[in-house]
């Protein structure tokens, strides 16, 4: 057998495979015997088949598997000779040859992308750095005092921020009713309750029992035909006004939270754990996204085989339909399936590996330490009421255990890039990182 290659456009290789002739006899050999051992022909006991007979009845048969078996038989081991990285195999074709002569074959493959390994210094990049203060916690508090929180009709109150009307309305386009454009009882929570632009502003300052007619325009771009950018007016009638009343910060208060000890520094603690633990998701996520972008952009677009975009498209649509489950659509729909931002950014998370694995090599790490697993198991677990039960769980289930430490691997990476990246910090707050 003999092997040649030829680079293609991007990561696209040819190899040339030539086998000799006697091979391709000897493999028409092997494959006339199994015909001789299992073909069936009236009239002939199974194994008994003449020579003659077998040629005749199956011999384009013979001839095409005597092919198959020679590019099977040959192409991985002219890969391992090529030497090339090959990640997959794009399409074979053959050349020249038939069954009973010298055959050669071409095989388009797809290799591993070879890049260039990029000084990490030249990233300077700043990491993102949060601590979680009195202030914050405090905040805490008052966001779960908010979700707590009981609405309460006041007969003396306006219409205004932070207050919620029942109201009844009845709208008119051109002086008809239109489809819609009446309800009852309908609640319009300020700030909160989203209505065509001039509607709400209208009703503030009004007290229940107010009576009165507003005018507004709807929108261009409003979803009913009949209504785009047409005047209309609606008569208003304020039911009730309510206004929030929030929770008093006290034992009962802190009881709602399932602390055995409803003590003001117990509640301020526990808040303060869970804060830490959801800042350290955050800034593992802000620091990651800050160092893979930078990478990104550093080593620019490159070709990579459709295998790996494949694998990561798949990954990125069982995270939508994941996501998708959480609100009890049971399936993803098909238009989202189709989002070519979703193949966008399977391609960038290829490129990312790729990249990802390039750097890797240049600091020698080969795969993330016991501690960082550890770390990163704990960091679930201490959720939890139970947390050393979790931690066994964990480590009792494979597939599991391998998310958790491919997950401390890329912390674990993102670090080390850092100690050879970093140049200064960025300081922000834990509201910014969490979005509160």
């Amino acid at each position: 057998m003999q092997v040649s290659t030829e680079k293609k456009e991007g990561i696209l290789n040819l190899i040339t495979v030539t086998v000799p002739a006697e091979d391709v006899k000897s493999a028409r050999s092997n494959v006339f015997k199994n015909y001789a051992k299992n073909a069936k022909i009236d009239g002939f006991r199974k194994g008994h088949i003449p020579t003659a007979v077998l040629e005749k009845n199956f011999s384009a048969q013979i001839n095409g598997d005597t092919l198959d078996r020679v590019i099977n038989d040959n192409i991985y081991e002219a890969i391992l000779e090529s030497k090339l990285k090959v990640v997959d195999i794009v399409k074979v074709d053959l050349k020249s040859g038939d069954a009973t002569s010298e055959v050669v074959f071409e095989a388009e493959v797809e290799v591993y992308p070879e890049l260039e390994f990029k000084a990490l210094e030249d990233l300077k990049l700043k990491k993102i750095v949060s601590e979680i203060n009195d202030a914050d916690i405090d905040n805490m508090v008052e966001t779960l005092r908010e979700q707590q929180a009981k609405w309460q009709v006041k007969d003396d109150a306006t219409v205004a921020e932070k207050t919620r009307a029942s109201i009844d309305f009845l709208g008119r386009c051109e002086g008809v009713e239109f489809e819609g454009g009446k309800a009852s009882d309908f609640t319009l929570t300020i700030g909160e309750t989203s209505m065509i632009p001039g509607f709400t502003e209208q009703i503030m300052g009004h007290k229940a029992g107010d009576k009165f007619t507003i005018n507004v325009k709807f929108p261009e771009e409003y979803h009913a035909e009949n209504l785009k950018g047409k005047d209309a007016e609606f008569d208003i009638t304020v039911n009730s006004v309510s206004v929030k009343v929030l929770p008093e910060v006290n034992e009962d208060f802190i009881k709602l939270f399932n602390l055995k000890d409803a003590t003001m520094d117990t509640f301020r603690a526990e808040l303060k754990k869970n804060m830490e633990r959801e800042l350290s998701r955050a800034l593992s996520k802000k620091n990651s996204d800050l160092v893979f972008d930078a990478l990104a952009a550093q080593y620019g677009e490159f070709d990579v085989p459709q295998q790996f975009v494949s694998e990561q498209h798949k990954a990125i649509l069982a995270e939508v339909e994941n996501y998708f489950k959480q609100y009890g659509m049971k399936s993803l729909p098909e238009q989202f399936k189709k989002n070519p931002q979703y193949l966008e950014d399977a391609k960038k998370r290829a490129r990312l590996g790729v990249i990802s694995s390039v750097v890797a090599d240049n600091l020698n790490f080969k795969e993330a330490s016991d501690a960082a697993v550890e770390a990163e198991i704990n960091l679930i677990a201490s959720a939890y009421d139970e947390p050393e039960k979790v931690v066994e769980q964990i480590k009792a289930d494979k597939r599991s255990f391998a998310q958790f430490k491919a997950a401390a691997y890329e912390h674990e990476l993102i670090a080390k890039i850092f100690e050879k990246a970093q140049d200064g910090e960025d300081k922000k707050s834990f509201s910014e990182l969490v979005g509160r």
